[in-house]
C-alpha cells in the first residue's frame, strides 16, 4: 500500500467496511487505511499525520453523530490550525476536497452522507438491498423492545446488527458482509463514497 495516500478512520469497524468496499472496487492496494481510537484522537493527530514524510493526500472519515454541522466545524477548526485556509464554510453531499499550496491534499467525508446526522451504521444500512425481506422485520423487532429493557443506546447499531444476525452466517461483521454480498457494494451511497475516494486520491 502507498503510505503517501492515507485514509484516516475512527475505528476497526470503519477500517473493515472501507477495506472491503475498496477491495470490491479494486482500489484497496492504492491507499493505506489507518484506524484511530475515536474522533478525538483522529483530529488530535492531524498535525502529525499531515506532516508525515512523503504524504501527498489524506482522507478524513468521521461520523456526524447527532450534529453534522458541529462535527464539520470541529474538523474545519483543526485543519485551520494545521495551516489550511481554503476551507469551504459548509459540506457538500459529494464530500470535501481541500487543496493548499505546499501542503498535502485533504478530503473530508462525514458519515453517513455529508447531509445529516448519523454514523457508519447508517451508511451500511444504505447498502442493504432494496428488496431485502428481513430489514423491516429487524427494525420492527428492535422497535418492539420496551425502552426500559433496552441495553443499547444506538438504534442504528441495533438495527444493522440484528439484521446481520439473521444472515446465512449469523453475526457476520459489517465489512465481511460486503465480501459475502449480503450488502450491495454498488449501492448509490457506496458509489458516491467511492467517487469521493477516487477524486481525492486521483485514482
Amino acid at each position: 500500500m502507498a503510505d503517501n495516500y492515507v485514509l484516516l478512520v475512527e475505528g476497526k469497524d470503519d477500517d473493515s467496511v472501507f477495506f472491503h468496499l475498496a477491495r470490491h472496487h479494486q482500489i484497496q492496494d492504492q491507499i493505506t487505511i489507518r484506524k484511530k481510537d475515536g474522533f478525538s484522537l483522529l483530529v488530535g493527530d492531524l498535525d502529525v499525520e499531515l506532516d508525515a514524510s512523503g504524504l501527498e493526500r489524506l482522507g478524513i472519515v468521521v461520523d456526524a453523530d447527532v450534529d453534522l454541522n458541529a462535527r464539520w466545524q470541529s474538523v474545519r477548526d483543526r485543519l485551520l490550525s494545521c495551516a489550511y485556509h481554503n476551507l469551504p464554510a459548509a459540506l457538500t453531499p459529494e464530500g470535501v476536497l481541500i487543496e493548499e499550496p505546499d501542503r498535502p491534499t485533504v478530503g473530508v467525508w462525514i458519515m453517513p452522507d455529508n447531509t445529516g446526522s448519523g454514523m457508519l451504521e447508517d451508511f451500511v444500512r444504505s447498502l442493504v438491498p432494496n428488496d431485502d425481506l428481513l430489514w423491516e422485520r429487524a427494525e420492527n423487532c428492535v422497535n418492539e423492545i420496551p425502552v426500559q429493557a433496552r441495553r443499547f443506546s444506538s438504534m442504528s447499531k441495533a438495527y444493522i446488527h440484528t439484521w446481520l444476525a439473521w444472515q446465512e452466517e449469523p453475526g457476520t461483521l459489517m465489512g465481511s458482509a460486503i465480501n459475502q454480498h449480503y450488502l450491495d457494494a454498488d449501492a448509490p451511497t457506496a458509489l458516491q463514497f467511492i467517487s469521493w475516494i477516487r477524486r481525492l486520491f486521483d485514482l
